[in-house]
């Protein structure tokens, strides 16, 4: 296995640099009444393994939870905005054109507490050890699924597929889901031929898929978000739904399947991440998880395209594999594009030398006045929209969970 080439901070990892473009972005407006039934609420579980599930009480439930208070945003903005200013470059890597660069905090306990260990189960960790079920709503419902735990918390991060159920499908935001209880996510399918009834109604962790898809469902999010705020803002109820632009995915499933030459039975997007597997692998295995690391940004044809931080070293560390995994099938689409002439050729491997303090700058200046409402289960869901920017967090009692940041174009 060949290495990746690897960068110190000291000898030519990415500098951090600050200015901000002037181009605006439009997105395709969804219509605020594309909300997926049933998203954002919770039940208790009546016992371990089981739970109640009444869709009438998740309906009621997803457009009863109030925004918070003024002071209470602000305390949510504040903490990603500590998060963004105390990170600095690790370590910087390369393979093939594929840029990771491993993100450390410049002081100890920024942004999560190191010394203590995280209080929650991974969702992969928890489907694993069945600490986690999550199962289609009565006889499904394409935008939203059921998580029942037990005994622990657990988070399930966006950008997280499912697989099984009707459908595979996309995990839309994160969610920290609490023990013992039945929460209805938010979610996107990734598999438009299946619906079968006959099928088993329960899903597997599947695998994370890729920067560019995520962004695209990060931007859709973001704007239904905005137009929710907007509505509340005038008086109308606060609406809390996570719902991306369906067709949208399924028609960005069919342009990357004409890039790849290839066809599902049932349109699934997990088949053709399967079938890039050969090419995939020893790609992946190139970038190894620097110790104390607790944020990632991914540089894909020459550009920075997307930063992740979470609150802990040992959840970056747990996720690292699935972290690079989804990096290399969005490097791997884009070197498809390139040679169908839909992007141009790549000018350089590595982003330029500004290129991560500017996504930073424009992040940490997006957060003036940033939306922020009440999350699908525990925390508060913070929006990014401005200038080249796009993202979202997840902030818990004042502390960042987890947090994604994608470079969108005009």
């Amino acid at each position: 296995m060949v290495p990746a080439n690897v960068a110190t901070p000291d000898n030519g990892a990415l500098m951090l640099g600050r200015d901000s473009g002037p181009h605006a972005r439009e997105d395709r407006l969804l219509r605020p009444n594309a909300i997926a039934i049933g998203q954002g609420a919770e039940t208790r579980a009546t016992q371990a393994g089981t739970s109640v599930r009444d869709d009438a009480a998740m309906d009621e439930a997803s457009h009863t939870r109030s925004l918070p208070s003024p002071a209470q945003a602000q305390v949510a903005r504040d903490a990603l905005r500590q998060a963004l200013a105390g990170l600095r470059p690790r370590m910087t890597m390369e393979r093939d054109g594929l840029v990771l660069i491993a993100l450390e905090p410049v002081t100890a306990g920024a942004p999560g507490t190191p010394d203590v260990m995280t209080p929650y189960l991974l969702f992969e960790q928890a489907a694993a050890a069945g600490a986690v079920e999550v199962s289609e709503i009565g006889s499904g419902s394409v935008p939203s699924v059921a998580a029942t735990t037990k005994d622990k918390p657990v988070v399930i991060f966006a950008g997280d597929t499912i697989t099984g159920g009707k459908q595979n499908r996309f995990i839309n935001i994160t969610v920290w889901l609490s023990a013992g209880k039945a929460t209805a996510l938010p979610v996107t399918c990734l598999e438009h031929g299946r619906w079968d009834p006959g099928l088993a109604a329960r899903f597997g962790a599947g695998r994370k898929a890729d920067y560019a898809l995520r962004s695209m469902v990060n931007s859709q999010v973001s704007e239904q978000r905005r137009r929710v705020h907007e509505f509340a803002a005038a008086g109308a109820p606060a609406v809390h739904a996570f719902a991306a632009d369906q067709g949208e995915v399924w028609a960005e499933i069919g342009r990357r399947e004409a890039r790849a030459g290839r066809r599902s039975g049932t349109s699934a997007l997990h088949e053709l991440w399967a079938a890039e597997e050969h090419d995939a692998r020893p790609l992946a295995g190139a970038f190894p998880c620097p110790t104390g690391a607790f944020g990632l940004a991914v540089g894909v044809g020459g550009r920075l395209v997307a930063l992740e931080l979470f609150d802990h070293p040992a959840t970056l560390a747990a996720s690292w594999t699935r972290l690079v995994e989804s990096a290399v099938s969005a490097h791997l689409d884009h070197r498809r594009a390139v040679a169908a002439r839909m992007a141009p050729p790549d000018a350089h491997h590595y982003p330029d030398p500004g290129a991560l303090g500017r996504m930073v700058g424009r992040a940490v200046a997006a957060l003036d006045g940033a939306p922020v409402g009440p999350s699908v289960g525990e925390g508060l869901d913070v929006r990014l929209s401005a200038a080249k920017i796009a993202g979202s967090a997840l902030v818990r009692d004042g502390h960042l969970v987890h947090a994604e940041l994608f470079r969108v174009t005009a």
